[in-house]
């Protein structure tokens, strides 16, 4: 994998936060620590995307879809685009 230089500013408390953490024998290099913070703030966000779509999916229907519902469904969905329709001609 090729790497590239990037250049960044921390304070000064991040850099001696960064400096610890490889004195601490945990990480080889600052590099090692950037990228291990950038997997913690990867994973924190794809927690709370899992956790926004457990809320959105708690809210859905319990009941089996019929006929009947995936009717209701289109129509709700067909009315909202023609209603998109329109207030984009009257614009």
């Amino acid at each position: 994998m090729a790497t590239k230089t990037l250049s960044v500013s921390l304070t000064r408390e991040l850099k001696g936060s960064i400096e610890r953490r490889v004195r601490s024998g945990l990480y080889d290099d600052a590099s090692d620590v950037v990228r291990a913070g950038l997997r913690a703030l990867a994973r924190e966000e794809v927690a709370a995307a899992y956790h926004d779509w457990r809320e959105i999916a708690a809210k859905l229907p319990q009941e089996p879809i019929t006929r009947k519902t995936e009717q209701r469904v289109e129509r709700a969905i067909r009315a909202e685009r023609s209603a998109e329709r329109n207030a984009a001609a009257h614009k």
